[in-house]
This record gives C-alpha cells, sequence and structure tokens, in this order.
C-alpha cells in the first residue's frame, strides 16, 4: 500500500494515474470526513478516471493512517492536502470533501486560490456552538466502549430512506475500522473548527445535499451555498439521501460531478450565482 510522509505523520494514499492525468483532464483530490476512509469515494470515482486522475486518501487519524498522538484541526487537514499536491507534483486540482472534509474543501479554496480549479462539497457540515457539545459527547463514548455502539447505530440512523442493507453494511465497516484515539482526534477536530471564510470562495462550487441529511441538514447547506462567492455555483439535492451521500448515491454523485466538471471544460459560463 502506498503512503506519503508528511511531516511527522504518514498518509495511505491511492492515485488512478500516478504519470499524471490524462490530456485534457483534470486531478481530482478528494477528502472523506469522519469515521471513513478513501474507499468512500470508490462507488463514484468510475465516472471520473476515464478522463481525469483521482488521487484519494486516509485523513491521518482514520483508515490505514495511523493515529500516533498528534493534535489536528481542519486547519491542519488542509494543510495536509495541500502537502500531498506538492508531493504528487500537482499544480492545481478539483478538490472535492465530504461532510467535515465540506468543511476542508471551503477552507482550501479561500487559501489557496491558485491551486483549486472547482469545489465540490458533500454534505459539508456548518460549523456551529452546538456541533461541540455532540462531538464531545461521542468522544466519551468511543474512548470509554470502543467503536462498536457507533457501528451499530450510524448506519442506520445516519443514512436516508433509499439505503440499502449492504450499504449499511460497508458504513458499518468503515466505522469499525477506525480507532477509537483516532476517531476521538477527528471529533475534536470537528468540535473546535470554526466556519470557513465561505465569501472568500471564488472557483465553481457543487454543493452535493442529502434530502434526507441529519448530519448536515438543509439549513447548513443553503447558508453555505448562499455565502460561497462563486459567479458558478449549483447546489443539487438527493431525494431518500442521507449523510452518507457516496454510498447511498454513488451513481448520482458520480453522475454530477462528472457533468459539471464538463460544464466548466466546455466554457458554460451559464450557472449564475442564483442558479438552483
Amino acid at each position: 500500500m502506498p503512503y506519503l510522509f508528511i511531516k511527522d505523520h504518514k498518509l495511505n494514499y491511492a492515485d488512478s494515474h500516478p504519470e499524471g492525468a490524462p490530456s485534457g483532464g483534470l486531478t481530482f483530490i478528494c477528502i472523506h470526513g469522519l469515521g471513513s476512509s478513501q474507499n468512500y469515494y470508490y462507488p463514484v470515482i468510475p465516472y471520473l478516471t476515464d478522463k481525469h486522475r483521482c488521487i484519494t486518501f486516509d485523513n491521518y487519524g482514520s483508515g490505514r493512517s495511523s493515529y500516533t498522538g498528534l493534535e489536528q484541526s481542519v486547519e491542519s487537514i488542509a494543510e495536509d492536502v495541500i502537502s500531498i499536491m506538492n508531493e504528487l507534483r500537482v499544480p492545481n486540482a478539483v478538490c472535492v470533501g465530504h461532510s467535515m472534509g465540506g468543511m476542508v474543501v471551503s477552507h482550501l479554496a479561500d487559501a489557496h486560490p491558485d491551486k483549486f480549479l472547482a469545489v465540490v462539497a458533500i454534505g459539508p457540515v456548518h460549523p456551529k456552538s452546538s456541533i461541540a457539545d455532540i462531538f464531545e459527547k461521542r468522544i466519551r463514548m468511543v474512548t470509554e466502549s470502543g467503536m462498536e455502539g457507533l457501528a451499530d447505530s450510524i448506519p442506520n440512523q445516519a443514512t436516508g430512506s433509499r439505503a440499502t442493507n449492504l450499504q449499511k453494511a460497508f458504513i458499518r465497516e468503515l466505522i469499525l475500522n477506525q480507532t477509537p484515539l483516532g476517531y476521538a482526534s477527528v471529533c475534536k477536530a470537528i468540535a473546535h473548527a470554526h466556519p470557513p471564510n465561505y465569501a472568500g470562495v471564488k472557483a465553481p462550487f457543487l454543493l452535493i445535499a442529502g434530502q434526507e441529511d441529519k448530519s448536515a441538514p438543509m439549513d447548513g447547506c443553503k447558508y453555505i451555498f448562499e455565502s460561497i462567492s462563486s459567479e458558478i455555483k449549483k447546489m443539487e439535492v438527493l431525494p431518500g439521501v442521507g449523510h452518507w451521500h457516496c454510498i447511498e448515491a454513488g451513481d448520482d454523485v458520480g453522475r454530477l460531478i462528472a457533468e459539471f466538471t464538463a460544464m466548466l471544460q466546455a466554457g458554460d459560463s451559464g450557472l449564475g450565482a442564483d442558479y438552483w
């Protein structure tokens, strides 16, 4: 399994085109959310890899990127993304983020506008004071009792009415693959997160929301979308889908990202700032 050594930790990653994006193609870098891994994106990336390069990785403390006791934050995850791009010689990319990763992509697009050609936020979480209490409870739960309790509850509670038993089993496996201390570390990063500077995001922006998402509810998604400054932005709502969009509706998500990318490459600027 390939690893990148980033400062004082290492990250497991996968690269569909290690020699670089196909001619005329783009590079996508994908950031997963809490309790997940790079495998979250595998139902989606087949819609992209015929024409584009896709880089996925396990966030520090998640999946196969072992937790070694370092503190982290949304900003440190964003720094890891920049380091990955530098290590793999990626000058610019389309940045895709789910849930907590949806926070990270807005931070990145604001702080590094020259590096990100477009942004895709899938069920992005908008930080607010009530979130901190939720994640402090999760930290206590996993450090005292391990991951089994969440693995038994989240696949049912955080998915929508379209979710199949097989999809729920995949989500359960993703959660069980986390270590309690690594999971708690990511919880702390979310609990202490500050809202991104949405107004600083000028890159073309696609927001994909789940109609039945309780973790990134519609009011927060609409607030994020309305606050983004991009002249080219689009919001898509997936009916019957909860918070695990790429697993619950991978074909829909893959198609939406591919279509949005094709529109941008074609130079179609017909999607105005008030487009829905």
